[in-house]
């Protein structure tokens, strides 16, 4: 196993990468970073956290949400010891998406378009600016954060919890994209048995909406961390029945 200590950017090597991206636009295109990162900035090191490059290197760039599954197993496992307050870290993110994992980034993400195009493509996607551009959009930090909410999700199955919030687009906001609700460990628990036990909430993206919609207006003042289980899956039941009496009748 080719495992190393973590390696990241200098916040100056960031923003000059950051401010050179429509003149590396071929360096992105086609070619690589290699010669670029043998300079100083590129390899800050972490005591606490070891990369499995060999791991990590079997990334698949196909586009979609299976890709989407298994990519995020291979990141989450491959960095050992990763903390979701250095996983916020854009320099950390940045680094692997010009090098170990250019090739995924560049496959999974295509660059193509106009020049203005491609130049705002490569700074949402191999860049990670704020919570939501780690979170959301850079190339390989999304990953990582779908399978650590998947994790407080369901500890016991956390797998089975990351097909659910990848099985349609609105779960992953409503539980990924959303830091109130990611939080709160009891609700997002609550939500991964309901969707297990009603197939219907996730059948559909507008099912997730309104069914979402009910949870936010029926459940949105009920206190849940001192509430049992059993009370909990009754109201997200009861809000589940109701989002489907109001699709079925409008």
């Amino acid at each position: 196993m080719a495992s190393e200590k973590l390696k990241y950017l200098s916040e100056s090597s960031l923003q000059e990468l950051r401010s050179n991206v429509l003149k590396n636009i071929e360096l992105y295109r086609s070619e690589n970073f290699i010669e670029i990162s043998n300079g100083n900035g590129w390899s800050i090191s972490s005591d606490s956290v070891f990369v499995d490059l060999d791991r990590l290197s079997s990334l698949n760039g196909v586009q979609g949400a299976s890709s989407d599954y298994e990519s995020s197993i291979v990141v989450y496992k491959s960095f050992q010891g990763m903390t979701p307050a250095l996983a916020m870290e854009e320099r950390v993110w940045g680094r692997f998406t010009h090098l170990e994992c250019l090739k995924y980034a560049r496959a999974r993400w295509p660059i193509k378009g106009s020049d203005q195009e491609q130049t705002d493509h490569i700074l949402k996607h191999f860049f990670a600016k704020g919570r939501t551009g780690v979170r959301d959009d850079n190339a390989i930090s999304r990953l990582w954060w779908n399978m650590h909410i998947a994790n407080i999700a369901d500890p016991e199955d956390p797998e089975g919890a990351l097909k659910l919030i990848l099985k349609v687009a609105d779960i992953r906001m409503a539980l990924v994209e959303r830091p109130n609700t990611a939080a709160r460990v009891p609700i997002i628990r609550a939500l991964m048995r309901v969707m297990r036990s009603n197939q219907w909430i996730t059948s559909t993206g507008r099912a997730f909406q309104k069914f979402m919609v009910e949870v936010n207006r029926d459940a949105g003042g009920v206190l849940f961390e001192v509430l049992p289980d059993t009370v909990i899956d009754s109201v997200m039941l009861r809000c589940a029945e109701k989002a489907q009496r109001n699709i079925e009748s409008s």
